[in-house]
């Protein structure tokens, strides 16, 4: 009979992984610069300046998401971070730079090796042009 805490682990277990899609780690050698920035429908057509773009860099991908390490939440008045917050991701892959509308499901500060804090963001892609999901897929096949 298996005891409460293999019961406890085999829950836990269940309950972190919900992900569709395998992550492939791509850091260090594969280290893909990302620029999140609001998407062009959601932008004030009369304001006078918008907010200049959060630079950062993946840390895993998978087909239906990603994590980033970004310096800041703060994009202008808004927080990034904040659930089901809609954004626009320049990834600049070998092949090319392409646009990843995506949004926020999870956010977390994160201690980097180097000692410096950062935020984690965990994005889902909601959408992709057809010429941009199979360059994108093809960088994910690259990886494996």
């Amino acid at each position: 009979m298996p005891n409460k805490l293999d019961q406890l682990k085999s829950k836990v277990r269940d309950f972190t992984e919900r992900r569709l899609f395998p992550r492939l780690e791509a850091a260090c050698e594969v280290r893909v610069p990302v620029g999140v920035s609001v998407p062009n429908e959601n932008l004030n057509p009369e304001a006078e300046h918008y907010p200049e773009p959060i630079m950062g860099h993946t840390r895993n991908l998978s087909q239906s998401g990603m994590s980033i390490i970004l310096p800041s939440v703060q994009l202008g008045d808004d927080r990034v971070d904040e659930r089901d917050y809609p954004l626009r991701l320049v990834l600049s892959l070998p092949q090319g730079i392409i646009i990843v509308h995506a949004r926020t499901v999870r956010s977390e500060l994160s201690d980097q090796p180097s000692g410096e804090r950062k935020f984690l963001l965990g994005v889902a892609i909601t959408k992709m042009s057809d010429r941009d999901r199979t360059s994108y897929n093809a960088f994910l096949h690259s990886l494996s």
